[in-house]
């Protein structure tokens, strides 16, 4: 699909765009090139928060605040979410409309919070993405029919922790889902599901590395520790069955052939000890 003139502007204003077209004109480098080179820019800075724009601080109940109470006596815990995710939020926009778009961001904004231990109230959700509670509601309504739970309060306190919205795309390739399908279902470009199933290829190659500590994996992979769980899981499950393991052998395979930068290999490791990445 192609962008919008309007569309196409934003693109070329955001972060991204302004670091592609640096890329092209200034190093003269082909749209592939920089593009993958943007990419592993991102997957590496994903986890600093100093090097992120778009991002708004908020306070939020405390993961661990006992149920029950008024929440004007529960403690709180100051977390930031992204507001605005760039080339990202612009693909959903293009592809899926406001309501897409609104309901990526709700996704990714409730998981971040709870990788910062607090967790999101429907009223925390709304007004961050300036729509009712009502919209909310139905969002998270049509998410959960998808097999995407959105972490609020109310669903941590009724069902405790659920999956991240990442780790079900994943579990949805390891399965044999396509892209195109993966897309249909959870309304996220290709890219970003591509993105995310790389990163799990690059935690499962740490791991095969002897990186086996998820705070060291998420630490590598540029992700949090909750999500670097979620992936050393779906590897443990999905590898013991001989038809699932062929397409993480697959995967790796893939990723082994990209170029890395010299001196350090696909997964972010230094050739002949280790390099700090993901910060």
């Amino acid at each position: 699909m192609q962008l919008t003139k309007d569309q196409q502007r934003l693109k070329d204003k955001s972060l991204d765009g302004r670091l592609l077209w640096e890329l092209e004109h200034g190093f003269e480098l082909s749209p592939r090139e920089s593009g993958l080179i943007v990419e592993t820019v991102r997957s590496y800075y994903s986890q600093a928060s100093e090097a992120n724009s778009g991002r708004v601080g908020l306070w939020v109940v405390r993961l661990d605040a006992s149920v029950g109470k008024p929440l004007n006596e529960l403690p709180k815990v100051q977390v930031w979410v992204t507001l605005d995710g760039g080339e990202e939020d612009l693909e959903a926009y293009q592809l899926y409309g406001h309501a897409g778009l609104r309901r990526q961001k709700l996704l990714r904004i409730s998981e971040e919070i709870v990788d910062q231990e607090g967790i999101a109230t429907q009223e925390d959700l709304a007004r961050l993405l300036g729509t009712s509670l009502r919209t909310i509601r139905r969002d998270i309504a049509y998410l959960r029919d998808q097999g995407l739970q959105v972490l609020t309060r109310g669903a941590y306190s009724d069902i405790g922790p659920s999956l991240s919205h990442k780790a079900v795309i994943v579990e949805m390739f390891l399965s044999g889902s396509v892209y195109t399908e993966i897309c249909r279902r959870t309304r996220h470009s290709a890219k970003a599901v591509q993105r995310y199933v790389n990163t799990f290829g690059r935690v499962v190659a740490l791991h095969e590395r002897g990186i086996k500590a998820p705070e060291e994996l998420a630490n590598y992979a540029g992700i949090s520790k909750r999500l670097a769980t979620e992936y050393l899981n779906l590897y443990f499950q999905f590898s013991e069955k001989p038809v699932f393991k062929e397409r993480i052998n697959d995967l790796l395979e893939r990723l082994s052939s990209r170029p890395s930068y010299p001196g350090v290999d696909k997964t972010g490791m230094k050739k002949g000890g280790l390099v700090e990445a993901g910060r």
